[in-house]
């Protein structure tokens, strides 16, 4: 009995001996296909963790240069809209007509709101001027936004951003420039960097404004190409503002 016992053992001793080394030689012969793949995979995991953190500097970078821009921008307005008040009462309609154009291009903030008064306010020549004068000062914005100039896109970004963002109007200038430029590029000095601008400072807008264009900005946004993960990253945010 014992002996028949023992040999089951050591039967069963050889068939694990065997399963074991079966084991090992199989390991040995998927090693050296497993490691490329594993450093392979590392690798890919790593530059997806780098590319993220890429993005988001480069993100915080534009955000601070808006800043700066819009700071630079708003200094001393006050003072020149003190020498320009008297002339916008100017019964002379070319010194009232200059002083329109000047308080809206030297002092954005203030001079378009002042504008915005005169064209609801005013009758004749003086409204039709100042419409035409909000008309203009919002397609030298959306020009600007898709300059070449980069100080210039910055400049557009942060005035829009700051004095236009319930304007209908220039919303609608916005996203027309950019369906056009995500259509030809030859439509734009820099069509790349605007659409991302574009982006940028549409998701300043109220949200009652871009919910009544949602299916529009839909539409542009369903253009942009894969390739530009950055704006791409700003969509999210702009959709999951009208969402």
């Amino acid at each position: 009995m014992d002996k028949e016992l023992f040999d089951r053992l050591d039967k069963i001793e050889k068939q694990l001996s065997l399963k074991e080394k079966d084991y090992w030689e199989k390991l040995q012969v998927l090693t050296p296909i497993l490691i490329p793949i594993i450093i392979a995979l590392a690798g890919w995991y790593f530059t997806d963790q780098h590319n993220k953190n890429q993005l988001e500097i480069e993100k915080n970078n534009n955000e601070n240069q808006l800043q700066v821009a819009l700071i630079n921008s708003s200094v001393g307005q006050s003072e020149l809209i003190k020498d320009f008040m008297q002339h916008l009462a100017d019964k002379d309609t070319s010194i009232r007509n200059i002083a329109i154009e000047a308080i809206l291009y030297a002092a954005p903030t203030p001079g378009k709101k002042i504008v915005e008064i005169i064209a609801k306010t005013s009758n004749g020549n003086a409204k039709k001027f100042a419409i035409d004068a909000l008309k203009g000062k919002r397609q030298d914005l959306v020009s600007n936004l898709f300059s070449s100039q980069k100080q210039n896109r910055l400049i557009a970004a942060s005035e829009i951003s700051t004095n236009w963002t319930t304007d209908n109007e220039m919303l609608s200038e916005l996203l027309a420039k950019a369906g056009n430029c995500l259509t030809n590029k030859e439509t734009a000095s820099d069509c790349d960097n605007g659409v991302y601008n574009t982006i940028i400072v549409i998701s300043n807008f109220s949200r009652s404004l871009l919910v009544t264009r949602k299916e529009e900005i839909q539409g542009l946004v369903s253009k942009i190409p894969k390739a530009s993960p950055l704006t791409l990253k700003q969509v999210e945010e702009l959709l999951n503002k009208i969402n």
